[in-house]
């Protein structure tokens, strides 16, 4: 029987092929990739400003190196900043973005 952790981590790579789309992932120091995620708009209030910001939902393997905060994302011409990272068991991760 496969463990949970391994089982998650086939439903997440099934979740970015049906619903995800590329985004361009840029670390602070490193190169550019593309990468599938899963984004989603925020409809929390935010009270830092500029106060836009959504959720990206990724798999850390995707990722040459750990996602930090500074690093950007890129879509639609669109340009966020992560400042925030969390990170499951199973090699997934939601990062909280902010527009720049």
């Amino acid at each position: 029987m496969a463990d949970f952790a391994c089982l998650l981590n086939t439903l997440n790579r099934a979740a970015l092929t049906a619903f995800g789309r590329e985004v361009t992932y840029s670390p602070q120091a490193g190169t550019p990739s593309a990468i599938p995620a899963i984004f989603q708009p925020s409809h929390e209030a935010e009270e830092n400003s500029p106060g836009v910001y959504g959720v990206l939902f990724i798999r850390l393997t995707d990722l040459p190196k750990p996602p930090e905060r500074g690093d950007e994302v890129s879509m639609d011409g669109i340009l966020y900043k992560v400042f925030d990272i969390e990170a499951d068991t199973s090699g997934g991760a939601v990062l909280r973005l902010r527009q720049t």
